[in-house]
């Protein structure tokens, strides 16, 4: 008998506590202070910023405690409705980025070139690495891709441009190789495509290197200071840089090559969370 009543009394303990952990889960997120947002944000805003945090899972606090920081509030609401991406979001209001692929651990320090023009060999003034683009390779070589050569960019889809200077020789295959790897700040990409382009007959002059570390966002991201001490791109990838003369819009004959050997845009599907 007192065996069967301990039982009881375990079963019934056990039924309270899973309903208790329940309850605890099951407690609605505090949203009021949407509706405390000044004037510059319409209805329809706060329907939408209350759905970064219902649907796309952005952490409550994080966002209230973000938008204290910006005046007027729509300021941050524009920012926040036009990034490229949930990582683009979390980026900008401080949202467990530790956990953003390619995201690392320390204090960022900049190892990129210096800021100067690296020529060509042989001297060819067109093929020339421009000081702008150097600090972000940590060595760079001219090499000669060849004829029928494959190389890949991620661009962040729809409006954003398959003629860029930066590609790599290999297919990425996840959000840390593009984001760590070749260290691209979240803000930059939407990481929706890659582009796959195809060397024409002569070859391609290019520039190959290590990419250089860069910090995880830019100004006028408000966090970019804290940013700066506590997170890191590594880099270390190897990267390809494309001279302008192989693509610059303004030469319509070498733009319209340029995109002639685009030979495949792949959707990426890989989860953003």
């Amino acid at each position: 008998m007192k065996t069967n009543l301990f039982w009881t009394l375990v079963c019934v303990s056990v039924l309270l506590f899973s309903n208790c952990k329940q309850a605890v889960v099951e407690v609605p997120l505090d949203l009021s202070w949407v509706e405390r947002l000044d004037t510059s944000i319409s209805i329809e805003s706060k329907i939408k910023i209350k759905s970064w945090v219902l649907v796309d899972s952005l952490d409550n606090t994080k966002l209230e405690n973000a938008f204290k920081l910006y005046t007027p509030h729509k300021d941050l609401f524009t920012a926040m409705n036009t990034a490229k991406s949930i990582y683009h979001q979390r980026v900008l209001i401080d949202d467990n980025v530790a956990s953003i692929p390619g995201i690392s651990l320390g204090a960022f320090a900049a190892n990129g070139l210096s800021r100067t023009l690296i020529p060509a060999n042989p001297v060819n003034t067109n093929l020339d690495l421009p000081a702008a683009e150097a600090p972000n390779f940590t060595a760079a070589v001219d090499i000669t891709l060849a004829e029928g050569t494959k190389i890949y960019r991620v661009i962040g889809g729809a409006g954003s441009y398959p003629t860029g200077g930066y590609w790599t020789e290999t297919k990425p295959v996840n959000y840390a190789e593009i984001i760590g790897g070749t260290a691209v700040q979240p803000e930059w990409n939407g990481f929706n495509e890659i582009v796959e382009f195809t060397v024409p007959a002569g070859g391609m002059k290019v520039w190959k290197g290590k990419a250089a570390a860069q910090n995880i966002a830019s100004v006028p991201n408000k966090f970019i200071d804290v940013y700066k001490l506590k997170y890191n791109l590594s880099g270390t990838g190897n990267q390809l840089f494309i001279p302008n003369i192989y693509r610059d819009f303004r030469d319509t004959a070498a733009y319209n090559k340029f995109l002639r050997n685009i030979t495949n845009k792949e959707t990426i599907t890989w989860k953003k969370k």
